[in-house]
Order: structure tokens, then sequence, then C-alpha cells
């Protein structure tokens, strides 16, 4: 029963995440497109504020751990690592597939993540993925693309920066899921994402500062990027990463395809777009297909 609780609050936290994560999508294009903000300001304002914004959580709730990870020079440059490749990168990437092409073509890219992840796990050891796993993987990524093309395939037309943006971030959403899986056990999820954001944050600015590039700052903006920073980065990092100790990271990165999930809702609610009969026949593919893989007594 213990295990059973376990899966299903890793599926739920993993879900949380992805929805989190698909809504700061919609929230990039529009201030982008209708706000004038660029990829480098977001991505600068996101992890430096989600940063402060954590550690100064964990400074008050658990303020004599908070350090402990400074004073070892090993976990010390492990959490570079993720900050620069899991953090920066990762925002980055996806920041830009956005502004050069559109949420949709980048959501699709970057949901690749699964299969750089299985990728890992079958030089890591040496084994093949059961048949099970590999068609729900295959469902998931066929729902996904009917979900953001909208069942034509032809439609999906992109630039070369965007292809390459997009399989950028496919590629750093696995890395995220995967390299900071050692340090999160040690020192936990929330201080490790807190430390990440903070330093990736600081290192941006050398590249993209704050005051640099700054968009049309009305109300409006305020609270879109307000939800970027706190439900887009900071829950959602959170929760998936959180995820990954209950299930395997295979399963939470499949969990993501509620990203386009939430994108498509959210763009109904907020942008007035209208769900068609395809798209919701892609919901129900990957909903399937997230079915049996929670049925698979292999994960």
């Amino acid at each position: 029963m213990n295990k059973v609780g376990n899966k299903t609050k890793g599926i739920l936290l993993a879900i949380i995440g992805a929805i989190f994560w698909g809504g700061s999508g919609v929230c990039a294009q529009y201030i982008m497109q209708n706000k004038g903000a660029s990829t480098g300001w977001l991505v600068s304002v996101r992890m430096l504020f989600a940063g402060i914004l954590i550690l100064f959580y964990l400074y008050f709730s658990q303020k004599n751990k908070l350090f402990t990870i400074l004073k070892n020079k090993k976990d010390m440059l492990s959490t570079l690592i993720f900050s620069v490749f899991g953090v920066i990168f990762l925002q980055y990437a996806f920041f830009a597939a956005i502004q050069v092409s559109n949420a949709a073509t980048a959501t699709i890219l970057q949901y690749l993540s699964p299969i750089f992840i299985v990728i890992y796990f079958i030089f890591e050891s040496k084994k093949i993925p059961n048949v099970m796993s590999m068609i729900s993987i295959a469902l998931s990524l066929f729902g996904t693309a009917l979900l953001v093309t909208k069942g034509d395939f032809g439609t999906l037309s992109i630039s070369v920066l965007g292809l390459f943006w997009g399989l950028m971030a496919g590629f750093f959403g696995a890395f995220y899921i995967i390299q900071p899986r050692r340090i999160m056990a040690k020192y936990g999820t929330t201080t490790i994402i807190g430390w990440g954001m903070f330093f990736g944050g600081l290192l941006f600015q050398l590249y993209h500062p704050i005051w640099k590039d700054v968009p049309e700052l009305d109300l409006q903006t305020f609270g879109l990027v307000c939800f970027i920073v706190v439900f887009g980065t900071i829950l959602s990092y959170i929760c998936l990463l959180k995820s990954t100790r209950y299930i395997p990271a295979q399963f939470s990165s499949l969990l993501t395809s509620f990203e386009p999930l939430s994108s498509a809702l959210f763009s109904s609610l907020f942008l007035g777009v209208v769900i068609l009969p395809i798209e919701i026949i892609s919901m129900v593919i990957i909903i399937f297909s997230v079915f049996l893989l929670s049925r698979n007594s292999d994960m």
C-alpha cells in the first residue's frame, strides 16, 4: 500500500509540475509577443528572483541546513553544473525556441526529453527498456505531436535555429531530471533548486542583466512574470524533481506530456483559443499512454 501511495504521489507531483511549466510557456509567449520582452530578460528575471525567493524560504525554515552544501567542494561543483546545464541552458533554450518559432513547436521538441533519458539509461544499465515502456513513450510522443500540430503534421515547419533550440531544450530537460539526483537525495530538492536558480541567475547577469531590454512593465506584465517565477519555475522544478523520489525518471519525464495539455487549456481560457476535436483526441492518447506505463510492473 505504501508503494502504491508513493507512486501516486510521484505521478501527481510530475503532473502538477508539468501543468505549471506549460502555463509559464503560454505566459512567456504572450509577454514576448505583446509586451516586447526578450528571451534574455525573461531568463534573467526568472532565475534570479526564483533563486532568491527559494533561499529566503529555506533561510527561515531550515537555516542550519541551508549553507551545508557550500562546505563540500564536490557537491558545490555538482550544483554549479546543474545551475549551468540544468537551469540556464534549459530555460534559455526553451524561451529561445518560443521566440524564434512558437510555443507549440518548442513544446513538441522539448518533449523529446524522454527519448534522451531512455538513451541515457540504456547506456547506464546496458539494458533495453521493455516493450510496454517503449509503446507508452511512443504513444505519448504521438499524442503530443498530434496536439501541437492539430493533426496536420505538414504545418510543423521551423527554421534551423528553431529546431536547434528546441532540441537543446529537450536535451537539457533530460539533464535536469537525471544529473541532480545524488545531491538532491543528500540535501533535499528545494535546497538544490534554490542554490541552482540563485547561482544560475547570478552567472546569467554577466550575459544579460535584468536592467537590460526591460519590457513594458504594466500590472498585467508584472502578474504574468510573477506566475512564471513562482509557479512556472519554483513550483514546477520542485514538483518534477521531487517526483523522481517516488517514480523512475523515465516515468516522470513521460508525465510532462501534461505540459501541452495545460498549454491548450490556458490558451483556451486566457487567450480565447478554441480547442478542436483533434486536440481532445490527442489528450486522450496522452492520458492513455500514462495509464499504460503506470500499469507496467517494471516501472
